[in-house]
């Protein structure tokens, strides 16, 4: 994730943008509808931003560790936990996971729009996996495959990944010790003339 830099800048106003709260609505549905929650259940939302959808799951869950890169995002993160009385079980820290350690393990693993801007991803999936128990769920939201790069066409810096092939990700995975990879539709982006769909693929992890 190299553009932290633009991530801090933005992330005051994120939340204003409707666009964003709509999508982090529908992501959070959609992983309620495919992973079976508990409030025992100790989460990680790995580029969780500004917490937005940890503190949607908040109290579907016991505890949720937000992480990001970005110092601006986290920053803001903390204020949103705290303004929404959370802070009791949300707490966020800023570090990148594809080379940051983190303490503790988790049994469930959210991600909203954050993967396409990871370079090493295989890097990033076998941290997630060290830190899931065994039998531990992974749900991430992403773009399906843009091969144009039409949605990031307005972000001339941008170097990240055009969306994901689904069947490509599920090798990715499953190289990485996940097993029962599915994916279904979880809600599409408007921009400009065009929709951007957005999937939610879920795994566990291997004992």
């Amino acid at each position: 994730m190299h553009e932290h830099k633009g991530f801090d800048a933005e992330a005051a106003t994120w939340d204003d943008d409707p666009g964003h709260e709509k999508r982090q609505v529908a992501v959070a549905r959609a992983i309620e509808e495919a992973v079976d929650l508990n409030p025992t259940m100790r989460a990680l939302d790995v580029g969780g931003g500004t917490g937005r959808l940890s503190i949607l799951l908040a109290d579907r869950v016991g505890s949720a560790v937000v992480t990001d890169p970005s110092a601006g995002m986290v920053q803001v993160a903390k204020e949103r936990i705290e303004a929404a009385g959370l802070s009791d079980r949300l707490r966020a820290v800023q570090a990148d996971l594809t080379t940051d350690r983190l303490d503790g393990s988790y049994d469930v693993v959210w991600s909203s729009m954050a993967l396409h801007h990871v370079h090493d991803l295989d890097a990033l999936l076998r941290s997630v996996a060290a830190l899931l128990v065994d039998g531990g769920r992974l749900a991430i939201a992403d773009l399906d495959e843009d091969p144009g790069g039409a949605f990031h066409a307005d972000k001339v810096d941008f170097d990240g990944h055009h969306g994901f092939d689904r069947d490509r990700l599920a090798e990715q995975l499953a190289r990485t010790g996940f097993a029962n990879i599915s994916f279904v539709d979880a809600t599409a982006i408007l921009k400009g003339d065009r929709e951007f769909g957005v999937f939610l693929c879920t795994a566990t992890k291997g004992a």
